[in-house]
């Protein structure tokens, strides 16, 4: 059966304007109209009456970006939609998503190549696939400039997929700023093994980061104190750890996926924001050891001069 989808890329025009021009529930110029309509004919599209979209969300079962994240993401969609007369429906695979009229794909699910529909995967994928994503890059860029100016000379980066745009991007800014970088995969049993240990640890995920965090606290490292930690995760995720994030809203994701799927079927990648918690541990350039205020430091002279 010929979809919706066949019929918008047969005109050259976007899926929802061939839901408007079917159902005559918005304007759309009489040429759009006319293109629209000798595709359907050309294209054999049953002469039905058209009530408007519908979407397909597809959340893989254990799903977790943090607390209030889905829920975000889901309304922010859900709002976009309406806004084409489109409503959506939530499924746990691609197989119960057939025959709807597109599909907004969550990963870690797998987005499928060669529908009839137009796909679109939420978080990283593949260079020709269709995807909405922050920006992976400059949010590595984010990150390296932070630990830099807090004064750490040695980053770990822990990793559980391969290494991509996050850790080009980290790695580019940090040799700018003369930072060096040493890459882990997870689980990383070395993380704490190295003589010179880093002062500074960042985590591709939110996964990622409870075992860093974790490894951290059984090496009695404290976050903060004595090293400075930062994640590319929701920060529904890095928010109750106390620890500084980089991530766009899920609330923009959810827009952004739905306008996608409607408009241009076309990667969309999003500023990143850096959000800043736990203070961080400030490093001195000169000795890499935890920095001192020189106020402080003249005050215990001070003291000591006068024998306290």
């Amino acid at each position: 059966m010929v979809t919706l989808a066949e019929v918008a890329r047969h005109a050259g025009v976007a899926v929802s304007t061939v839901s408007y021009a079917l159902s005559g529930k918005r304007s759309v110029s009489p040429t759009t109209r006319r293109r629209v309509e000798e595709s359907v004919r050309r294209l054999g599209y049953p002469p039905r009456r058209h009530d408007g979209l519908v979407l397909a969300v597809v959340v893989p079962p254990g799903f977790d970006a943090g607390s209030g994240w889905l829920e975000a993401f889901l309304a922010a969609a859900a709002a976009r939609a309406r806004r084409d007369d489109a409503s959506l429906v939530v499924t746990s695979s691609v197989a119960d998503a057939e025959g709807h009229d597109g599909l907004v794909v969550l990963a870690p699910a797998t987005a499928p190549f060669g529908a009839e529909v137009p796909v679109v995967l939420v978080g990283p994928g593949y260079v020709d696939q269709v995807r909405v994503d922050v920006d992976r890059a400059e949010a590595g860029e984010l990150c390296a400039d932070h630990l830099a100016d807090l004064g750490h000379r040695v980053v770990a980066f822990v990793h559980g997929e391969p290494l991509a745009e996050f850790f080009c991007g980290l790695a580019r800014a940090c040799r700018a700023r003369g930072v060096e970088v040493r890459p882990h995969r997870w689980p990383a049993p070395d993380l704490l093994g190295d003589t010179a240990r880093p002062t500074a640890y960042v985590a591709d995920g939110g996964a990622v980061l409870r075992g860093v965090l974790a490894t951290l606290r059984a090496g009695r490292v404290r976050v903060s104190e004595d090293a400075s930690v930062a994640a590319l995760c929701p920060d529904e995720v890095a928010e109750p750890e106390g620890v500084t994030s980089v991530s766009v809203s899920p609330a923009e994701l959810g827009a952004a996926a739905v306008g996608a799927v409607l408009d241009d079927r076309a990667t969309r990648l999003l500023r990143p924001r850096l959000a800043v918690r736990g203070g961080g541990a400030r490093r001195d350039p000169a000795t890499g050891g935890p920095q001192v205020e020189s106020r402080t430091t003249s005050s215990v002279g001070r003291i000591a001069a006068a024998g306290g």
